[in-house]
């Protein structure tokens, strides 16, 4: 088992060398861990500084990304605005796989009646789209604080992945290995537990990893449209603030922008490559 580990990861390591945008990816998503754990330590100032006198300043050697209109460095925002989005992505997730898990491995592994009920309800939430519902829950219950914010986009976002798992147990819970411990008494939970959540547990981490992405744009959407709490640094946010400075202050928008474009798409490359390694790994 150690040398297939081992053989594993060579090929991993390989074939990231092998891609550049992959490296360029994982390097991203590396970097913006960092400064979403220790924001303290790399942004230059406290966020919601103001400086007198220096609002809307153009970038320079003293505010690198400017300065928003009441002074504030875009930089620091930036930076502790990772953290924000990161945090509330890694937590949605968390919600997410705490709701879909359990739904999708019951719903696929009994079929009948209690599929019926787990997937009509996912189908009556995915008729409305995520983000208007999103919109509508973060609205309605008022929700501006981190945790609010998580619980919402966990609740609302949760039929797509009970969807996937819910399809990965149908497929193995016919695989003999499955056939075979039935037949030797082993109670449904305890295989469940021991033969099915292992055997798909590959398409889940990589789900989780887009839903990563999905939960960064829907962040900065609910900050975009004025929805999000405006004490928090959000990328989602400092476009908010930008909105009305497109012609004289640009950089407030491009540069979160450009932090949000790139996080988004590192993501998903790493996404691509991790269902690919997965694949790999399972055949």
């Amino acid at each position: 088992m150690q040398n297939i580990n081992r053989g594993f990861s060579a090929i991993l390591i390989r074939n990231l060398k092998r891609s550049k945008i992959t490296i360029f990816a994982t390097g991203w998503i590396i970097i913006i861990l960092i400064l979403s754990l220790f924001p303290f330590i790399f942004a230059p100032y406290n966020p919601n500084a103001t400086f007198a006198g220096k609002t809307n300043m153009p970038p320079s050697g003293s505010f690198i990304f400017g300065t928003d209109y009441v002074g504030r460095d875009v930089l620091s925002q930036i930076i502790w605005g990772a953290r924000t989005s990161f945090f509330i992505a890694l937590g949605a997730v968390i919600i997410e796989l705490i709701i879909a898990l359990p739904i999708g491995l019951l719903a696929g592994y009994f079929g009948s009646w209690v599929d019926q009920l787990f997937m009509r309800f996912a189908d009556a939430i995915l008729c409305i789209p995520t983000i208007v519902l999103l919109i509508v829950a973060v609205t309605l219950f008022r929700a501006q604080s981190e945790i609010s914010i998580i619980l919402v986009m966990g609740l609302v976002n949760w039929p797509w992945l009970a969807k996937t798992i819910r399809g990965e147990t149908l497929r193995v819970r016919e695989e003999d290995f499955v056939i075979a411990a039935k037949s030797l008494g082993f109670s449904d939970f305890y295989i469940i537990r021991s033969h099915v959540l292992p055997n798909i547990i590959s398409p889940i981490i990589v789900i989780s990893t887009f839903d990563m992405a999905w939960f960064i744009l829907y962040e900065a959407t609910i900050s975009f449209i004025g929805l999000g709490n405006p004490t928090i640094p959000s990328w989602g946010r400092l476009l908010y603030v930008g909105r009305g400075f497109l012609a004289t202050a640009p950089w407030i928008t491009i540069f979160p922008g450009i932090f949000i474009m790139l996080t988004v798409f590192s993501i998903n490359i790493f996404g691509d490559f991790l269902s690919d390694m997965l694949a790999l790994k399972i055949t």
